[in-house]
């Protein structure tokens, strides 16, 4: 394939990338409104959606991971340059559009770092609340652990999270 075709590739790719992107933010805005709001069976469909998109940014990633690796080597140059380094061997209006699109991808997920962590802190912060109104309310209960059957465990040690996924 030319270097003008997956510069081409690319470029499209990107666009995807960033539509992507601002698609996921839009659905963690909704989904902090949701929270906010405990609206919880249109948060679960938010949840859904947003896996969906983060499905379909994981495998624009790839694709995007791969043209570039193409372009490296049609441009003879090692697989672990910069991907700035690149640039410079592009043509120049490929290079100034590819340019503009990393800045918009950059920008995009910044703000949805912001976002997500706003949704983080948010979530935390009414924990903390609600467990501080709760051993204020039932102070003999703090600290305890209740088994599937609701009566109390002993706490022998830091409770253990698993993630299951793997």
């Amino acid at each position: 394939m030319s270097t003008a075709s997956n510069t081409l590739k690319l470029i499209d790719v990107l666009n995807k990338e960033l539509e992507t992107l601002e698609e996921y933010n839009k659905g963690c805005e909704s989904l902090h409104k949701h929270v906010v709001a405990k609206n919880w069976t249109t948060l679960e469909n938010v949840l859904n959606t947003l896996k969906c998109e983060s499905e379909k940014l994981n495998s624009l990633d790839l694709l995007r991971e791969s043209l570039i690796q193409n372009l490296k080597e049609e441009h003879s140059l090692p697989g672990e340059c910069s991907f700035g380094l690149l640039l410079t061997h592009l043509d120049t209006p490929g290079q100034s559009e590819i340019k503009i699109l990393k800045q918009k991808i950059r920008h995009a997920v910044n703000i949805l770092q912001t976002r997500i962590n706003g949704i983080g802190t948010y979530t935390e912060s009414q924990t903390c609340a609600l467990r501080d109104v709760l051993d204020e309310l039932i102070p003999d209960q703090k600290g305890r652990i209740y088994n599937s059957r609701g009566t109390a465990s002993i706490l022998e040690s830091k409770p253990l999270l698993f993630n299951h996924q793997f």
